[in-house]
């Protein structure tokens, strides 16, 4: 079975490499997705700032996603976001581009409106529908099955909606990368060949790749499967990978329809999938090693780093559902990743989660559509940090930090979106230390009080409201409080629509 029988690497694949954007524009983020503020103004918007920390990143080690999305598009339409196929008539990048054998330049399009066309593709793999099959593919079982990669292809091959397929060689993205399946053919029962066009592999440098049928992932059962870049031979200056099933990788495939068009971005007001949560982890050294409930159920076997998608727990008696990892394309090429995705999908009444990291300094992101958590720490020693958050689905929000660090630095930021107009309230607590012990910030109402307490030490901490109400900000500082070991206090703005010359309410109470 095979793309209308007519697909060719030849003439629909791109003539120019994969390459690879340290940064992506804000422009480009609004063009990627719904409803993104005109300008980068974390006042006006903060939700979209947050999730632009991860935009920004996701071409950082290459643009396969965007160049086979694309790619499909223009084979599929016969052109699309003002470019037509075949894709082979785009040239590539001279300038700094790699210089083969047979002559041939590539260092991605060298058209630079095909450049931003191809990195707007690359972002909207995190438009809700893209997030929310990923979602469905790991509830499944299927992020590591080749066979049903085959039959969603197969389907799609049949109907139209021509499917793209991600792979990669470990948990950690490795090198994760994205190709485009045209033809599934089964040469004896049980086995199956997928021939693929592959952005690392331009047909005008690998010729022989293509016309010998070195292009082709090898299927034999749900986690047995193959696919060289090596095979045939390699050229100076391009290396390749072996992707393989069965070292706890991944393989599944993504309907074009799903991710071509915009969306809204998960930390926004109006994403469509329903109590979506995101965890983004970023700084160097430091990892996610477990995701678990009050009920004992937890994402991991084990909490240590983890590096291969045998890691997840997956006994039903101890699994922990609507929990799935994002991989970072090419990762293993570049060194460390750029941070740690998690996207988790929970049901109203679903007992709290805590996420356990450990490392010296990091930045931790928790979004729900309308709701931003961020917590922060820097320090030279290394800790084990626990974060239990609990209630983000309703209208009191509370975290609970335990750590094993000494002196360790909090900064913490709770953030509640009023409406679809951009109004917001938040407090942001600074310089709040702790050292091997707890401290719990909760939130009431629409975030109209705090209330700060500690079981075992006192602590001391500054504290921030603020509102952007009507185009307007307000903020009131109550810095410098403090609260007993076994104490609770509760602060509150006497008045949120004069916060500026409001009186801060204060008690104390038993924690």
């Amino acid at each position: 079975m095979a793309i209308a029988d007519e697909f060719d690497p030849a003439t629909n694949g791109w003539f120019f490499q994969n390459w690879d954007d340290a940064s992506l524009s804000w422009e480009l983020y609004r063009r990627a997705y719904l409803a993104i503020n005109p300008t980068q103004d974390p006042v006006e918007a903060p939700l979209d700032c947050a999730f632009y920390e991860v935009f920004k990143i996701l071409a950082e080690h290459g643009n396969c996603g965007g160049m086979s999305m694309l790619g499909l598009a223009l084979y599929k339409y016969g052109g699309f976001m003002g470019f037509c196929g075949p894709a082979s008539f785009y040239t590539g990048d001279v300038a700094g581009a790699i210089s083969t054998p047979q002559g041939a330049k590539f260092a991605g399009p060298d058209s630079a409106d095909l450049h931003a066309a191809i990195n707007v593709m690359q972002g909207r793999q995190f438009g809700a529908a893209g997030v929310q099959n990923f979602l469905d593919v790991a509830a499944a079982g299927h992020l590591n099955d080749a066979e049903a990669a085959c039959a969603r292809i197969e389907s799609g091959l049949a109907s139209g909606d021509y499917a793209m397929l991600s792979i990669a060689t470990s948990l950690t993205g490795g090198d994760a990368h994205t190709v485009i399946p045209y033809q599934v053919e089964e040469p004896t029962p049980g086995t199956r060949v997928i021939h693929v066009w592959d952005p690392d592999r331009p047909y005008e440098v690998f010729k022989d790749y293509y016309d010998q049928g070195h292009n082709t992932i090898t299927v034999t059962s749900p986690t047995s499967w193959k696919y060289d870049q090596t095979a045939g031979g390699t050229i100076t200056g391009i290396t390749g990978t072996v992707y393989d099933g069965s070292t706890g990788a991944w393989c599944f495939s993504i309907p074009i329809s799903l991710e071509l068009h915009k969306g809204r971005q998960p930390f926004s007001v109006g994403f469509a999938a329903t109590a979506l949560m995101t965890i983004f982890l970023s700084g160097t050294g430091a990892s996610v090693t477990q995701i678990e409930d009050d009920s004992g159920r937890r994402f991991y076997r084990s909490n240590r780093m983890h590096r291969d998608i045998s890691e997840i727990e997956t006994d039903d008696e101890r699994r922990l559902e609507g929990v799935a990892r994002w991989l970072w394309f090419g990762a293993a090429k570049h060194g460390e990743p750029p941070g740690e995705v998690f996207f988790v999908q929970r049901s109203a009444g679903s007992p709290p989660l805590t996420v356990t990291v450990r490392g010296a300094s990091y930045r931790l992101l928790h979004s729900q559509p309308g709701h931003l958590l961020e917590v922060e720490t820097r320090s030279r020693a290394e800790s084990r940090d626990r974060f239990r958050i609990e209630g983000f689905a309703g209208n009191s929000q509370a975290l609970e930090i335990h750590t094993d660090g000494e002196r360790r630095p909090f900064e913490i930021h709770q953030l509640r979106a009023e409406n679809a107009a951009g109004d917001w309230r938040s407090i942001r607590i600074r310089n709040a230390h702790v050292t091997k012990a707890d401290l719990r910030v909760q939130t009431h109402g629409r975030l109209d009080a705090v209330e700060v307490s500690s079981r075992k030490e006192k602590k001391a901490f500054d504290l921030e409201f603020r509102q952007y109400h009507s185009k307007k900000l307000a903020s009131r500082s109550a810095a410098s409080q403090r609260v007993g070991a076994g104490k609770a206090i509760r602060l509150a703005p006497a008045d949120w629509n004069a916060l500026k010359k409001t009186d801060i309410d204060r008690s104390v109470k038993d924690g």
